[in-house]
């Protein structure tokens, strides 16, 4: 029975474990929506704002290009923005979506409920009303955040102060703000300046209360540029030193912060770009006014291979937001190495013993105040290089006993050695990158050979013509010999031998191998039938005569020196 018990309760336990789960993720996929008007009673004219906060994810949330508003009520462009909320164990998202709004005319205004998607699922925004009187004494308490800059006209890379102030609820209550972001790309705001205060103005005989947040902005795109600031007020909940002046309430025990969304009206300012003329050497970025103390080194006798550390104090008349520490120079008698940041200055290595001063370092910054290039180069400190201890021996150890003699320099030469015309490298002359295309001119040469190797191996053809042609050309010249000499016979073996030659590449066979009835087949049918035809049998029967008993003479074959031209120019034209 125990068994049984036991065994049951394991069960139960585990499907807690896997309920529980289930459960906290249902909850968390639920949507809570609200809307109101901030403040929900105002004048004709005042600035308001309509509030619709989502707890979801901004990229969860598929918010309409346009809400429906009353036509009397102009609503001006959507701001948005995201925070998380302090639940439980962890944090979850809540998203703010903000409208500005002027109404002109008097009485209630609503704006209707209407569907929106989070988190894959339809969710309601309920309705919100606004109500316009004319008496601004029966207005709402309107809580607003401006937005003050310490300069309006700045340059690039120049940091600037700007100053949130939200008044308070009220009965002086404060809230603190978080997630603050500038509406501009072209702004760089820095978080880790943050400092807020809460403190107590008197204004007109009345006691306002309101938080101060301060930043640092740096500007990084030229141009005028209109900035916004939005932020969401956190109750207490805030990071970092707050400073308290004066009477103020902060939310405490049970009392939940309200977390809203604020923006500030636009301040408008102008970025230049740094002037290019006037520019001294050495400048990294430093913006500002600083000033350098005079360097102090450590030693100045030294010996040469000894680092010695040289260190540059600079101040500031604010903060060293904008310093760049300069970048070390290029020196054929010292070795110089820059400290790692935040550490100002160098570790200096003399590389021979004939320097008399450290280096000189070229450095300079730009005073945003005067609109000019400062000149800070680090002077040179006279020094003293001693060659003591030259050349610098390492003992070399063999089984822990030291064998090897120490080195020592070549004597002088005694004769000079080759000559040269110069003392560039090799490498880094002109016919040395020419040289380096010969390879690729040879390998190139060699594709094309062979690719027109394999192209004649596939044509035969092209070679036997132009055999026959290159053969050709040599007969024409015996012939002409033939024909100066009046030799009848030599004339009409080289012109069979001709007509022989022109024609073989077209069975293929071995000239020789030929006879005129071959040689009649390439002419066309009316020419082997007329004058060209007998040219031929002419030419083939004086050449077998040679072979026949009869020595009767045969017919001067010279007189036909033109018709068997052009007999051999038609033949020739098929090749």
């Amino acid at each position: 029975m125990c068994g049984i018990t036991k065994k049951l309760i394991r069960l139960l336990a585990l499907g807690a474990l896997v309920t529980l789960p289930a459960l906290s993720q249902q909850a968390d996929n639920s949507v809570t929506v609200t809307a109101e008007f901030d403040p929900p009673l105002a004048a004709s004219g005042q600035k308001i704002f309509y509030r619709v906060n989502v707890t979801a994810a901004e990229a969860a949330i598929a918010w309409p290009k346009e809400i429906v508003t009353p036509p009397d009520l102009p609503f001006g462009a959507n701001v948005r923005g995201q925070t998380l909320l302090p639940q439980g164990p962890g944090e979850h998202p809540l998203t703010a979506f903000v409208y500005e709004v002027k109404p002109v005319n008097l009485g209630t205004f609503t704006v209707s409920n209407f569907n929106i998607l989070a988190n894959g699922q339809s969710v309601t925004v309920p309705a919100a009303s606004l109500t316009v009187v004319s008496n601004l004494h029966d207005a709402g308490r309107q809580r607003e955040l401006t937005l003050e800059t310490s300069a309006t006209n700045l340059y690039v890379g120049q940091p600037f102060e700007i100053r949130l102030r939200l008044t308070a609820a009220a009965g002086n209550q404060v809230d603190f703000l978080r997630d603050i972001r500038l509406n501009d790309d072209g702004l760089l705001l820095d978080k880790m300046s943050l400092r807020q205060t809460a403190q107590s103005t008197n204004q007109n005989g009345q006691s306002i209360v309101s938080t101060v947040t301060e930043l640092t902005v740096t500007p990084i795109t030229v141009g005028a540029r209109r900035v916004t600031v939005q932020a969401f007020t956190a109750g207490r909940n805030f990071s970092g030193t707050v400073t308290i002046t004066g009477q103020v309430m902060l939310l405490g025990g049970s009392n939940v912060p309200k977390y809203a969304l604020y923006v500030s009206a636009p301040q408008e300012i102008n970025v230049r770009p740094l002037p290019t003329q006037g520019e001294l050497p050495g400048f990294t970025g430093s913006l500002g006014e600083f000033f350098m103390e005079p360097p102090l080194l450590a030693t100045n006798r030294l010996r040469v291979g000894e680092p010695v550390h040289l260190k540059i104090n600079f101040v500031s008349q604010g903060e060293l937001t904008r310093f760049v520490p300069p970048l070390a120079p290029r020196s054929r008698d010292w070795q110089i190495i820059a400290d790692k940041a935040p550490a100002i200055g160098f570790t200096l290595i003399p590389l021979n013993d004939e320097v008399h001063a450290t280096p000189i370092i070229p450095f300079s910054s730009f005073n945003p105040a005067t609109g000019k290039y400062v000149n800070l180069t680090i002077p040179a400190v006279p020094v003293t290089v001693s060659a003591k201890g030259l050349p610098v021996q390492l003992d070399a150890y063999d089984d822990g006993a030291k064998t090897a003699p120490p080195l020592r320099l070549n004597d002088p030469a005694t004769r000079a050695g080759a000559r040269t015309t110069s003392l560039r490298p090799l490498q880094l002359q002109g016919w040395f990158v020419g040289l380096q295309l010969v390879p690729v001119i040879g390998f190139l040469t060699l594709w094309r050979w062979d690719r027109r190797r394999r192209f004649l191996e596939a044509h035969p053809e092209i070679v036997r013509k132009r055999n026959a042609r290159r053969a050709l050309r040599k007969i024409k010249r015996q012939l002409q010999n033939a024909v100066a000499s009046g030799d009848s016979d030599a004339f009409g073996r080289l012109a069979a031998t001709a007509f022989q030659v022109v024609v073989a590449p077209h069975y293929p066979a071995n000239p020789a191998a030929l006879v005129s009835g071959d040689v009649l087949s390439r002419l066309s049918t009316a020419d082997a039938a007329s004058e060209p035809g007998q040219i031929v049998r002419r030419i083939f029967a004086a050449a077998d005569a040679r072979f026949a008993n009869n020595t009767a003479p045969t017919a001067d074959l010279l007189t036909e020196q033109i018709a068997v031209l052009d007999v051999l120019r038609e033949l020739e034209e098929q090749l």
